[in-house]
């Protein structure tokens, strides 16, 4: 024989030897899961909860983002792409799923989809209507975790999407209220995070967020992204190895003790005070409600409180400034010296009139803008 037709063979036998495996950089599809169930793995969620960050710090782009496809795209674009490509390869499992958006939405934390029966296409679906915009109560998804979770049975995966970015001044930090959320679910619940961009102290959150999960783990968006990565994470997440069967018999196992989570509320109060015009001093008829809030933080000593202040659109912006803190900082006062709230659970903001509430072409409206606001919210025991 030959010596180039020798070497034809040789090629030929490579390449259909190449066609009968799959490629390294092949996806790893909802078939590739499905093949592995039933196959040396088993389910072992139940319920999962996807928790996506749409706040203002996911508008960044990442332009040294290492993945091509995804190179000086938004943050929040990366991360909706990565949950409908890990929606894709977990389409065959049978479960509840809900997705938990925080950022966008006038309360800036909201389940917008189940917890229902997880429909691939329902969770895609409103995966690509979320918008970003909003603050980053990152907290806040682990207080209103119970809520979304009232009635599941089983084991939780939740799975959160974020850069970390903790944008909004919360009394309580996002490790504790993930911390709390576990001792009240226990061995049911794991937590999951994928960090979104490189920030190193998002970073930090993250990675503590899944250590207060004990069972979960923290990971990154450019290590599930592509086909290995996806491979080991959905099935790292959603499946187990079963058991090897026993030949011999043994005693039924007793019925496993579900453990009754511990019901949690959230309680909340605003508070918004006038001025007269071009005034920082307290009016009488505003005093009702500073000693309401007041009594709200003695009775939920963990508590602070963030006092901003406004103003109407009358004078110069610089002008505006200061007065805005001026009234901030007098509401502060009253709370302290006539009210007895430590000073170190308050601080003063000035925003000048750089966010009216309402129109300042009005006498109305240039009043509602002359104001001192504040939100405090807390989860406790029921």
């Amino acid at each position: 024989m030959k010596k180039w037709q020798s070497l034809f063979i040789l090629i030929l036998i490579g390449l259909l030897a190449g066609c009968a495996t799959k490629a390294p950089d092949e996806p790893f599809t909802a078939a590739d899961l499905s093949a592995k169930l039933g196959h040396g793995y088993k389910q072992k969620v139940d319920n999962t909860l996807i928790v996506l960050d749409a706040s203002t710090s996911m508008f960044e782009k990442d332009p040294y983002y290492s993945m091509a496809p995804l190179q000086g795209v938004q943050k929040l674009t990366q991360a909706k792409d990565t949950i409908l490509r890990m929606n894709e390869v977990i389409a065959p499992l049978k479960m509840q799923a809900g997705l938990h958006v925080f950022g966008p939405t006038p309360d800036n934390s909201e389940l917008v989809y189940g917890m229902t029966d997880y429909q691939s296409a329902d969770l895609k679906a409103a995966t690509e209507k979320v918008e970003v915009g909003g603050l980053t109560p990152l907290a806040q998804p682990f207080i209103d975790a119970p809520e979304d979770l009232k009635g599941v049975t089983g084991k939780i995966a939740m799975i959160i999407f974020s850069d970390g970015k903790e944008t909004s001044a919360r009394e309580m930090s996002p490790v504790a209220a993930a911390e709390e959320l576990k001792n009240a679910y226990g061995d049911r619940l794991c937590i999951y995070t994928v960090l979104i961009g490189d920030d190193p102290v998002g970073k930090k959150t993250m990675e503590d967020i899944a250590s207060a999960g004990k069972c979960g783990f923290a990971t990154t968006k450019d290590a599930i992204f592509h086909s290995a990565g996806m491979a080991d994470f959905t099935e790292r997440v959603f499946l187990e190895k079963e058991a090897v069967k026993q030949v011999k018999k043994s005693r039924p196992a007793p019925p496993p003790v579900i453990p009754v989570p511990t019901q949690y509320e959230t309680v909340r109060i605003n508070l918004d005070v006038q001025f007269d015009f071009d005034k920082a001093t307290i009016r009488p008829n505003e005093e009702d409600k500073l000693d309401e809030f007041a009594q709200f933080m003695k009775t939920y000593p963990q508590t602070r409180a963030a006092l901003e202040g406004h103003t109407d659109n009358y004078g110069t912006e610089k002008y505006n400034m200061d007065l805005s803190l001026r009234r901030a900082k007098s509401v502060k006062s009253y709370l302290v010296n006539k009210l007895g709230i430590s000073s170190s659970r308050l601080t003063t903001h000035g925003y000048g009139y750089s966010r009216p509430i309402s129109s300042n072409k009005t006498k109305a409206g240039r009043q509602k803008n002359r104001r001192v606001m504040a939100d405090i919210s807390t989860t406790v025991k029921k």
